[in-house]
């Protein structure tokens, strides 16, 4: 297990792909880290790397994840967002509506208003009666999410089974963090970590996939 202590998702993503090409074990066509633990502190928005992000890699994933991990309800329009977009296999569709039979947020709401240190707070995205038999194709990446508030403020630790982090951890980062600021603005709270914890953290080796990590890291000035 490896842990990484960073500051802003910047950083965090900077430092999953150095540690990666660094450090993975090779697999087939990946650089792989076990149980590899990336922890963010700092979640002001990082304008400039979200402008060389999506030069690079296109609006796609950023796009994905904030429309399929999280959806503020408080954006105008949401109500429509929700009876148009086909949730059933997306993450927020099992955090906000599990099946139409409960919201996961209300309730992580609910519990986090009453400033307690609770250790039951904890919202669940994989379905073992849909997602059990899946080999690969439809088995959420995101498994579970756990919430501690503390007097130093909330915690939050994201159970990826997989993670890859040079296409999609910059959204996977982006989409976690902004459901706890929209947590704690609710519950009148503070955020203080978002921790990130994956079975597989990973990074393509070749192809244009590894082209365009480079171009990003050169675009930011990182050797």
């Amino acid at each position: 297990m490896r842990v990484l202590q960073c500051t802003t998702i910047e950083d965090a993503w900077i430092q999953s792909i150095k540690t990666l090409d660094t450090y993975g074990k090779k697999e087939s066509g990946i650089k792989e880290e076990l149980n590899l633990v990336i922890e963010i502190t700092d979640f002001k928005k990082c304008k400039r790397f979200d402008k060389h992000f999506r030069k690079v890699f296109g609006d796609e994933r950023i796009d994905y994840a904030s429309a399929y991990t999280f959806i503020d309800p408080r954006e105008k329009g949401y109500t429509q967002i929700e009876k148009g977009a086909k949730w059933t296999a997306t993450y927020w569709s099992r955090l906000h509506n599990w099946y139409g039979m409960f919201n996961q947020i209300e309730q992580i709401k609910k519990r986090l208003k009453e400033h307690k240190s609770a250790k039951t707070i904890a919202a669940s995205v994989y379905d073992p009666i849909s997602d059990g038999k899946k080999v690969m194709g439809g088995m959420p990446c995101l498994l579970s999410l756990d919430f501690k508030p503390r007097p130093e403020g909330l915690h939050i630790t994201a159970f990826f089974r997989s993670m890859r982090l040079s296409k999609s951890g910059y959204g996977d980062f982006d989409a976690v963090v902004a459901l706890g600021q929209y947590l704690c603005e609710e519950a009148d709270l503070s955020l203080h970590k978002v921790t990130f914890i994956a079975g597989s953290g990973h990074i393509s080796t070749s192809g244009d996939e590894y082209k365009k990590t480079k171009e990003l890291l050169k675009c930011l000035n990182v050797n």
